[in-house]
């Protein structure tokens, strides 16, 4: 759990526009504002194509009513204790990968700066990364890392409910 004063920080950095390393309910997650230019700048970092969609985090359901409509299927999903990405249409009929934040530090700093992108740390197509001196190699492309110890985890379940598939387990 990041302190109080690591949160700031964090807040600081994301409403500064700032592209962050913060630990996830999953994984170390690049982080910035959920902006279309801070998907470009990420997917850049990530050596990803530009039109890569990246997973928006969320704490309250109120942050993303004007973004999607809140179907019953997406709510149940909402109560899993595992974390759970799921992938919906947006009210522009453009897919969007969301998953709400269970953990306290990131749910307090998400309640603070909006949805929020993050994406495993990694250039695209390797595995995620998640040791201190790994995440470091990242540190200058990224403006912080909040380093949290190593987290015993995995990237979420994505549930793809537009096509009605799982896309990762």
């Amino acid at each position: 759990m990041l302190s109080q004063k690591k949160i700031n920080s964090a807040i600081d950095f994301l409403k500064s526009d700032k592209i962050v390393i913060l630990p996830t309910d999953t994984i170390y997650g690049l982080s910035a504002i959920f902006n279309s230019e801070n998907e470009l700048r990420i997917n850049k970092i990530k050596r990803s194509e530009e039109t890569k969609k990246l997973i928006v985090l969320f704490s309250k359901n109120k942050q993303i009513k004007k973004l999607i409509n809140l179907t019953k299927e997406f709510k149940v999903n909402l109560k899993s204790k595992e974390p759970i990405t799921q992938i919906v249409n947006d009210k522009n009929n453009q897919t969007i990968a969301l998953r709400k934040v269970k953990r306290k530090d990131l749910k307090k700093i998400i309640n603070k700066t909006g949805p929020i992108f993050s994406t495993s740390v990694n250039y695209s197509g390797n595995s995620f990364l998640n040791k201190k001196e790994e995440l470091d190699l990242f540190n200058i492309q990224v403006s912080e890392v909040f380093w949290d110890g190593e987290l015993n985890s995995k990237p979420s379940k994505i549930l793809d409910l537009v096509n009605k598939k799982t896309i990762r387990e």
